[in-house]
């Protein structure tokens, strides 16, 4: 999908988490000092402090920890409804994001989710998060059977 949603202008902390992102893949900050992930790029590590960080790439899944639907966009370039949301991903850190779900009604803490990119006109792209179906071998949950298809 194609968007033309504003995006802010890269910094210096920022450059390569957007350069990730335009070639679809999702990137964070990890400390090595302390092998700490974090989100957003910061000049200095939340948990330790250390100045020496290196952008990682992430697996691109995690879970919803809190979400809101937005029923009146701050601007008109935002299509209502859409989700705001903090995922946490599986890397540990909490990531601020949209969800892009056909029901943003359907929302829910504690929902499994996986990365997305919606791409822009301009080459740049936009992580987002959507669901991510339990027919998934890898987040299926082992101890909850599969829905068996009708007549069978």
């Amino acid at each position: 999908m194609t968007v033309d949603r504003h995006l802010p202008s890269p910094s210096e902390l920022s450059r390569g988490f957007w350069d990730a992102a335009a070639e679809h893949r999702l990137v964070v900050p990890r400390c090595d000092k302390c092998s700490g992930a974090f989100f957003p790029p910061e000049r200095l590590c939340p948990a330790c402090a250390s100045e020496l960080w290196t952008y990682v790439d992430c697996e691109g899944t995690g879970s919803v920890v809190a979400c809101t639907v937005v029923h009146r966009a701050p601007s008109p370039e935002f299509e209502t409804p859409y989700v705001v949301a903090v995922v946490e991903l599986d890397e540990g850190c909490l990531f601020l994001t949209n969800l892009d779900l056909d029901d943003p009604g359907s929302a829910a803490v504690g929902m499994p989710v996986r990365v997305a990119f919606l791409d822009r006109t301009d080459g740049r792209a936009l992580p987002v998060f959507t669901t991510v179906h339990t027919t998934d071998p890898e987040k299926a949950d082992p101890e909850k059977p599969e829905p068996e298809e009708e007549g069978s």
